[in-house]
């Protein structure tokens, strides 16, 4: 099973590969806009033009190629199929906030509300989905439950304690889904970044579905880590094409369904430590500005344009875009080596 997952991966990369080029060259050759550029970081000024949505051909790849390995093997699942219709879904909002934005020309896309709408609809679908599950027979159970207990609605594992949270799970779930997704979304701001950040993060839930046995789960995650390794090598500095929000979106949910279906929420918050940085940057910087009529915490925010215009201080050499990647990755493989290491010994 697990030789199949690393063949999987390798298809997805590869189709990924071969994709994306095809995507770079109907852009330019339709001559559409690319993604809006930032005026204050003058780094980022021969980035006009640059092709976005590339989230859409690493999505797609990844959906059909773990579809059709989960059927292959014999590990197509209501875990399966909840995971791939959060992916799908939340591509799918970012797909129309980008289509409005490049194709229409409306420079807003889907309005805030809109966005939120979507969001929480798909996490309400999820939910109902999610109830469902527990009633099909033949899942693998979770790590730390017995064989007939394969999903346990409405709690929260946390190093073996069970948390019924009752119907307030609903609004969890939600709100999980949609915090994460947008918080993905705030961490895609430079070459490189969230697509390997991800990467590094799943490889961490990747290990977590073999200790559980969960290889529906590990398929899709697989799936996913070749996609976006095949991606890297058009988004790494200089970036030939962005992923878009049709990708940052689905990105997020779909690392908090599998938190959720793994039982292990907690570990988001380690594994994903620098989503939550990146909003709470965000966050404080709103509020700070209302609160003091104008005044800043940061040069800019989300944090990486802090760094990018002044360094750590914000008031020193500004740092390359490979700096930031490479700190942003190295912290999200250490913190996520971390929560596996809470994780096997707790």
């Amino acid at each position: 099973m697990l030789f199949g997952g690393v063949i999987v991966a390798v298809i997805s990369m590869v189709f990924t590969m071969i994709g994306i080029p095809r995507f770079i060259m109907y852009f330019h050759k339709k001559k559409l806009g690319g993604q809006p550029t930032l005026e204050e970081v003058k780094q980022h000024a021969n980035k006009a033009g640059t092709p976005t949505m590339g989230g859409f051909v690493f999505v797609v790849v990844t959906l059909v190629v773990s579809l059709i390995a989960a059927i292959s093997f014999n590990v197509f699942s209501p875990l399966f199929l909840i995971t791939w219709w959060v992916l799908a879904m939340y591509a799918v909002v970012g797909f129309f906030d980008d289509f409005l934005k490049i194709f229409k020309k409306v420079n807003q896309g889907l309005t805030v509300m809109q966005k939120l709408i979507a969001q929480i609809l798909i996490g309400i679908v999820s939910y109902v989905i999610y109830l469902a599950a527990p009633h099909i027979k033949g899942l693998a159970p979770a790590r730390g439950m017995s064989p007939d207990q394969v999903m346990v609605p409405n709690h929260l594992i946390l190093f073996h304690f069970d948390f019924n949270l009752s119907f307030f799970f609903f609004f969890f779930i939600i709100v999980w889904l949609v915090g994460w997704s947008n918080a993905v979304n705030l961490t895609d701001g430079i070459d490189g970044l969230a697509s390997i950040t991800v990467a590094i993060s799943l490889i961490a839930y990747a290990i977590i579905a073999v200790a559980q046995q969960h290889y529906d789960i590990l398929m899709i995650i697989l799936a996913m880590i070749g996609s976006l390794f095949g991606f890297f090598v058009f988004n790494h500095k200089p970036a030939k094409i962005f992923m878009g929000d049709v990708g940052s979106l689905a990105l997020g949910g779909f690392l908090a369904m599998i938190s959720i279906l793994l039982h292990v929420e907690w570990t988001l918050l380690l594994v994903g430590a620098i989503y939550v940085i990146e909003t709470l940057s965000v966050m404080l910087q709103v509020t700070y500005f209302k609160r003091t009529g104008g005044k800043r915490i940061f040069r800019m925010t989300p944090i990486h344009h802090h760094f990018e215009l002044g360094g750590f201080s914000g008031h020193g050499a500004g740092w390359s875009e490979w700096k930031i990647d490479f700190v942003f990755w190295t912290t999200t493989a250490m913190l996520s080596g971390f929560a596996l290491l809470i994780y096997f010994v707790v």
